[in-house]
């Protein structure tokens, strides 16, 4: 009988050892991360954050009597999307909000024209980069060649995009404490329009693009701050809190390279030119 008790609590005891593994294997597994593409394929939609004031990047333009975000991002991101058997679904908002939306899993990537400049690297990761613009000036038609170098800025009233890298630029290397920072760049146009500014820095393609829409507004004829040449890329939150995107951001670079390689990149940004007439 002593015999068949110490065996029936030795096998007790193999079992209780035999479930606090499998439980303790278990909570191995739950702190496994999360496959980030997984998780969007499986959602069926991917969350885009953008700022739809920015032509011909991302803009409001209605088609077939619907207002829609188009432009040169949406091309690229619908294509993502595409690669990836889900849809496109937007939060559209202020330009200086968005990484904030990412950081807080409102969105799962952002494309607004965004450079990936080494402020915003330390907080989130990026794609490579799928597009590459230079900066330039817009001022009163007249004007073309007040400007001929960045240093000639600090004399005049500057007015930049908040949150861009051309307020960055404007700011912190040409010192300029005083320039207006609005949140839309037709906010800008108005300003200058109205004489309250002097001269906007942008990127080269949006110019082109606002330059048509305002009377007695012009591109000068030289470009500032090429040290930070506008460049586009897609921003994604850093893997961490059991969330691991490498496989994510593998997929949209996938694309950005099948675009690149096609000549479908240029071609969706002349595209994009002509939505925004």
């Amino acid at each position: 009988m002593k015999l068949k008790k110490l065996l029936a609590t030795g096998l007790a005891a193999i079992m209780v050892m035999g479930l606090v593994g499998c439980s303790s294997s278990k909570g191995s597994e739950s702190t496994e991360s999360t496959d980030k593409l997984q998780q969007i394929k499986d959602a069926g939609v991917l969350k885009v954050g953008t700022s739809a004031e920015y032509s011909p990047y991302e803009f409001h333009k209605v088609v077939d009597g619907e207002d829609k975000i188009v432009g040169f991002d949406d091309f690229v991101v619908q294509e993502i999307a595409k690669d990836m058997g889900v849809k496109v679904e937007y939060e559209d908002m202020d330009f200086d909000g968005l990484l904030g939306a990412l950081q807080a899993d409102k969105v799962d990537i952002v494309l607004a024209g965004m450079t990936p400049d080494e402020k915003r690297k330390k907080s989130v990761d990026f794609s490579d980069i799928y597009y590459t613009n230079s900066n330039v000036c817009i001022v009163a038609k007249g004007k073309e060649d007040t400007i001929k170098k960045s240093e000639d800025l600090k004399d005049l009233k500057v007015g930049v995009q908040k949150g861009t890298t051309q307020a960055d630029y404007v700011t912190n290397t040409l010192g300029i404490t005083n320039a207006t920072q609005l949140k839309k760049i037709p906010d800008l146009m108005l300003e200058l329009q109205n004489g309250k500014i002097d001269v906007i820095v942008t990127g080269k393609a949006v110019a082109e693009i606002n330059v048509q829409k305002y009377d007695n507004i012009a591109i000068g004829n030289t470009t500032v701050g090429d040290e930070v040449a506008e460049t586009a890329a897609a921003a994604i939150k850093k893997s961490g809190k059991g969330v691991d995107n490498t496989s994510f951001i593998k997929s949209v670079n996938d694309t950005i390279k099948r675009l690149q390689d096609s000549g479908d990149m240029d071609k969706y940004m002349q595209e994009a030119l002509k939505l925004a007439e």
